[in-house]
């Protein structure tokens, strides 16, 4: 089966099938760049977790892979054999079965460096009914692991103008720097579109998300520092200020319809930057303050 839009090929049981997290109903679901496949039900089901963690591989993947499962299974359990498997896939299997089983326990993780040097990771958990025996679910385990193959898509990295669609009811036009991928998270009633600089583990953060819907989390910081701007079409105040990790932040929401409905409130578009320096951080703003808004 393929997961991650084809970057990844995995060797699962002829019974598995395409599955989804489930989330509250005021959340975002699951953005396109992870996949879930599920073998079997309820207590005795199998999950196969993939997720792009868009990071880039260090220099030397080895010891980054080393440290990376370490620090996962390690908060897990203290008995996960961490082995390489070929220089583009590490993995960690668990030796013992949990004491309380909680429903979706790891019994093992691969950290997967694609051809582009971006890094995925990939899970395997069991339900309780089948985690207490850990001979068997190792050995699912591991052939999963085993039979996992890199495919040809690849994350989209280029300068470009992305459009993001409104449930058919608007499109926005928003340009997006070199370097940064793109992740969709629908809800029930609005999107959140995430852009996410690709660099090291330990460099930086870069990041802007775009929320289209009638109830934005947005609030007027009383210690920001005031920016005026304009973006699709309407006058915006962004309201800077510093995260309690020191990154330099950066908001503003506009309202871009009037009720479409009765019962249906506004839609408002809250943009959210996170960046390294105060510098990065007007760079973003100027750039978000070119987003357009047309019909669909």
């Amino acid at each position: 089966m393929p997961a991650l839009n084809e970057r990844l090929v995995l060797d699962v049981p002829s019974e598995a099938q395409y599955g989804q997290r489930s989330t509250a109903l005021m959340e975002a679901d699951p953005g396109d760049d992870e996949t879930l496949i599920w073998i079997g039900e309820g207590n005795d089901r199998i999950a196969i977790y993939a997720q792009e963690l868009d990071i880039l591989a260090d220099t030397d993947f080895d010891a980054q892979a080393q440290k990376y499962l370490a620090d996962i299974c390690n908060k897990v359990a203290p008995d996960f054999e961490i082995q390489k498997l070929n220089d583009n896939i590490w993995y960690a299997l668990r030796k013992s079965a949990p004491s309380r089983p909680n429903g979706a326990d790891l019994y093992g993780d691969a950290l997967i460096r694609h051809q582009d040097n971006t890094l995925i990771r990939l899970s395997v958990l069991f339900a309780p009914n089948l985690a207490p025996n850990a001979q068997p679910c190792r050995e699912l385990t591991e052939k999963t692991i085993k039979g996992t193959r890199l495919g040809q898509g690849a994350r989209v990295t280029a300068a470009r103008t992305d459009e993001i669609n409104f449930f058919g009811e608007m499109v926005l036009l928003v340009d997006v720097p070199e370097h940064y991928v793109r992740t969709v998270n629908p809800g029930y009633d609005f999107t959140y579109t995430t852009y996410k600089k690709l660099a090291t583990a330990d460099a930086p953060v870069e990041y802007f998300g775009v929320y289209l819907g009638g109830h934005p989390s947005f609030e007027k910081r009383k210690d920001a520092e005031k920016v005026k701007s304009t973006t699709a079409g309407k006058k915006a105040t962004w309201y800077c200020y510093k995260t309690s990790a020191g990154a330099y932040a950066a908001e503003c929401c506009v309202q871009l319809t009037s009720k479409l409905n009765f019962d249906a409130p506004p839609v408002y578009m809250h943009l959210i930057i996170i960046a390294p320096s105060d510098e990065a951080r007007s760079a973003q703003i100027e750039q978000l303050s070119k987003i357009k808004k047309k019909r669909p």
